[in-house]
């Protein structure tokens, strides 16, 4: 059915809990009717919130919302020029490609800069003089250097002062009292994604981005995007003002659909900018990300979080490991199997962060790291989130499959005790740490445990050794 703005109110007592689904919208009952109540649903279960959310995701997959399977291009790993931000040079970009695929990296994102603002989308001539053909030129030089190029931009956002507001001022989302609403640290407005014109525009920008600029994939970006207040803009005609929000999800599905249209093999990421994700919008993405994440236990929580709910080889990425705990934990991402992603810069221009530069020492972790990922390519694995619990079992661990083949990831500032490799099938398994290239021992279901000490992480490899295995 059409989607509704519902309101879930819960109260826990000591004698058990109360649940209930409310409305707003006002009910007409005649005597002898009957009502269909929304669907709803409550789970109970023990351990973290993994086994609910693989529930939840399962029965909406029955209501028709089920996200896309990603395709090869969406495991790629990736460079970001976000390192050298909002001013960067065109050619500080390109100068780093080389690089970027030497180290096995395939995507290249043009991120926030570009542009001359958000809303009106022009490209910054001071950065592409020649508009159009200089961005088709920036396209095909990526391409040329063996990588692919993917651009950033916030959809639903305008900023004061752009020709949008001066001449399509009709797009706004209006409060109740005829105000503007604000994009909060933006400094922007918000455009209401309910009303066509506001679609229309914004498609048309997805096919020159892809159609004509030549880019193969789009980074969405905003804290704004998982969800917008009711619009009250008399323009829209809205038969209800949550309108807005209950169409949301519809203004995702048009630049999805509309970017596969123009390239197949699209990557579609969605970055809501330091917040979590609405699930109505992952029918319409085929990449999501860590989102800022400021420290590496965010980046494995959110992996687990959106394994659950789009499935076990969802394609996530940890964000830029330069964000993660002491700049270069590549090892969370591994663990929760999540695509590897970085922005570094060139120590012959470093950009504003000269710790983002990559220096020899550095440059030798990343290739390693990188040429691991490459060789495994964990994300499109299962990820096996109900075998431990992210809360309470120490150290913390996550498991990903391949055809039998076991791959955990323990995490501790420091350990030293027996751990438990959980999820074996029967037979005997032979352990390596496969970073530090040693072998461990042999365990197997009814010998699970191993005496390990480490710091900070551990990559452990079980591959059965004979028996029947499932």
């Amino acid at each position: 059915g059409a989607p509704q703005s519902l309101i879930f109110a819960g109260h826990v007592a000591a004698n058990g809990a109360r649940i209930a689904v409310e409305s707003d919208a006002p009910l007409a009952w005649p005597a002898g009717a009957t009502i269909e109540l929304p669907r709803a649903f409550v789970s109970v279960h023990r351990g973290d919130h993994y086994a609910t959310l693989v529930n939840y995701r399962e029965i909406m997959a029955t209501a028709g919302l089920r996200a896309p399977a990603p395709g090869p291009a969406c495991y790629e790993p990736v460079w970001c020029a976000w390192g050298y931000e909002r001013n960067f040079t065109v050619a500080e970009v390109l100068d780093t490609l080389p690089k970027a695929r030497e180290l096995g990296l395939v995507w290249a994102v043009l991120d926030d800069g570009w542009q001359t603002s958000e809303g009106d989308w022009y490209l910054d001539r001071g950065k592409f003089p020649r508009g159009d053909a200089d961005m088709r030129a920036f396209t095909e030089a990526v391409k040329a250097a063996g990588m692919k190029p993917k651009l950033w931009f916030a959809p639903l956002a305008v900023d004061p002062g752009t020709d949008l507001l001066h001449d399509d001022t009709d797009m706004l989302l209006l409060n109740e009292d005829g105000s503007v609403r604000d994009v909060t640290w933006w400094n922007s407005f918000y455009l209401c994604p309910a009303y066509a014109k506001t679609v229309e525009r914004s498609v048309a920008l997805v096919r020159k981005i892809m159609g004509e600029w030549g880019f193969e994939g789009l980074k969405l970006d905003g804290q704004h995007l998982n969800g917008v207040p009711p619009c009250y803009n008399p323009a829209h005609r809205h038969a209800r003002p949550e309108e807005s929000c209950e169409k949301l999800q519809d203004f995702w599905q048009a630049i999805y659909d509309t970017a596969l249209a123009i390239q197949p093999d699209a990557v579609v990421e969605l970055c809501p900018c330091g917040t979590g994700y609405a699930f109505h919008n992952l029918h319409a993405v085929n990449q999501t990300v860590g989102s800022d994440p400021e420290s590496s236990w965010q980046v494995r929580l959110k992996g687990k979080t959106l394994k659950g709910l789009l499935g076990p080889s969802a394609a996530y990425a940890g964000d830029h490991v330069e964000l993660s705990d002491h700049g270069d934990d590549f090892a969370s991402s591994f663990g929760v199997g999540a695509v590897l992603a970085t922005k570094f810069t060139l120590p012959a221009h470093p950009g504003p962060d000269p710790t983002l530069a990559l220096t020899p020492q550095k440059e030798a972790t990343w290739r390693r790291w990188i040429e691991l990922y490459d060789t495994l390519r964990l994300p499109s694995k299962r990820y096996r989130g109900e075998l431990y619990d992210i809360g309470f079992d120490r150290p913390e661990a996550h498991v990903v499959e391949d055809a039998g083949t076991l791959y955990y990831a323990f995490f501790a500032d420091r350990w030293s005790g027996p751990i438990e490799l959980r999820g074996l099938g029967d037979g005997l398994y032979d352990v390596d740490d496969y970073y530090q290239e040693r072998q461990l021992g042999q365990v197997s279901r009814a010998a699970p445990r191993l005496d390990v000490p480490f710091e900070r992480f551990l990559l452990l490899r079980a591959r059965p050794t004979r028996g029947v295995h499932r």
